[in-house]
């Protein structure tokens, strides 16, 4: 299956430093609803109902802080990675019985955050809450939540030996395992986007019985097949990989772009709230797409105090194998190496005729990472046709899917329509 995966991939410069950070710290809203309307500005110069304090806080303190009930999980996977699940448990009964549970799960660099950042009435995670959905969020291994091992210290180097192929080996089969028993459910339903998207397919594909336990799967912007990159700064950081690679040996680098406690303080100097032309926006505009009448600045603001949230350097690196090699397969050790791990010189590409789970994919025209194209072309390798929603807005760019001003309309309202039409066939 010939395919590439475009990433986020960078030098450890300040100038490529702060190209990473810009990248997944796009300021991203979602449509609001309720106590807000279009046009509407709240007294701090917000599209949103949200605080410039909210970069502060906490996964669980953010859930907390607008009123909703919260619980912290863990599951431990099969290698030892202990993965953080964080809870919004539904406040009542849900209308329709065996409502299946709701498992979100983050792009690169990202966090569980991700989905509660533009706050109640926005957010995706929280519009769930809203309509008594059981929803978790997910914490990959190697961000700032889920950084703990059986054995392992996070300093230790050996710690951030795995790339996405272990997550979606490892980590969601745990948690996906954990959820199940926690709530007796027999199928849980799936919203990853970019990078949640690829650890789905890799568990789907790798260990196929886990089909069997989605009741469906909504893949925003999913990154498993990308050919034609259309962002220049990311273009040209992927023909570097391997001059990347070499710098990262030589200075002992593992961790990529860790979550510090200083990134909030730093980028609110950087990248300030009153200039819409900031360096911040300007190299967002080039990475992802430009789409500047759905950013709101005040939510650039508080997605820089959460995201990067950390990966590891072969995660990274893994993402350029695959956009390089133009296919969807496990991590490449060389030659050598490989036929010692895989016994073959060449390692194994990831079997998509496997995935029996219903998908439905939205995709979108200014998308400079996931090219529309190339969500299609994905879309005929999977045995089971899957659903494709192409964004209405042309305009609509990678990282809106998260927190666009308009994703409720363009994406969200979508999916929960298309929750309430299964329950009413009883579709589970």
């Amino acid at each position: 299956m010939r395919c590439s995966i475009a990433t986020r991939l960078t030098l450890p410069v300040a100038i490529i430093g702060l190209l990473v950070l810009v990248c997944v710290i796009v300021p991203r809203g979602t449509e609001a609803a309720g106590r807000r309307f279009s046009g509407d500005r709240n007294e701090l110069g917000s599209y949103f109902a949200i605080d410039v304090e909210d970069g502060a806080l906490s996964t669980p303190e953010l859930i907390t802080k607008y009123g909703y009930p919260v619980e912290q999980h863990e599951s431990t996977a099969a290698d030892g990675y202990i993965i953080s699940l964080t809870r919004i448990p539904p406040r009542r009964a849900p209308r329709s019985p065996g409502r299946l549970p709701m498992l979100l799960v983050h792009g690169l660099l990202g966090s569980s955050a991700d989905f509660l950042i533009i706050g109640p009435n926005n957010s995706l995670a929280y519009l769930l809450a809203d309509r008594d959905y059981d929803v978790w969020l997910a914490d990959m291994r190697g961000n700032r939540y889920s950084k703990r091992h059986t054995r392992l210290q996070s300093n230790d180097p050996d710690y951030w030996d795995f790339s996405w192929h272990e997550m979606g080996y490892y980590d969601l089969p745990a948690a996906i395992d954990y959820i199940l028993r926690r709530t007796g459910a027999r199928q849980l339903d799936y919203i990853g986007h970019s990078q949640g998207t690829t650890v789905f397919f890799v568990m789907a594909a790798s260990r196929p019985e886990y089909n069997e336990r989605i009741g469906h799967m909504y893949a925003l912007s999913p990154a498993v097949c990308l050919r034609r990159v259309r962002s220049p700064p990311v273009r040209w950081l992927l023909q570097h990989v391997y001059t990347l690679q070499e710098l990262f040996e030589a200075f002992g680098v593992q961790q990529f772009l860790p979550h510090s406690e200083l990134q909030y303080a730093m980028t609110r100097i950087l990248c300030p709230m009153n200039d819409p032309n900031n360096v911040c926006m300007q190299v967002v505009s080039m990475t992802v797409g430009p789409n500047p009448k759905m950013t709101d600045m005040m939510a650039m603001q508080v997605l820089t105090g959460h995201d990067p949230a950390g990966a590891s350097v072969k995660q990274m690196l893994h993402f350029a194998q695959l956009q390089r090699s133009g296919q969807f397969r496990q991590f490449d050790y060389g030659r050598r190496n490989n036929t010692e791990r895989y016994s073959h010189w060449k390692p194994p590409a990831y079997n998509l005729s496997a995935v029996s789970a219903p998908v439905t994919i939205f995709y979108a025209r200014n998308d400079w990472l996931i090219d529309p194209r190339e969500a299609e072309r994905f879309a005929k390798l999977l045995p089971v046709p899957p659903s494709m929603h192409l964004v209405e807005d042309a305009q609509f760019n990678h990282l809106d899917f998260a927190m666009a001003k308009n994703a409720r309309s363009m994406v969200y309202e979508r999916i929960l329509s298309d929750l309430e039409a299964r329950e009413r066939a009883g579709v589970r």
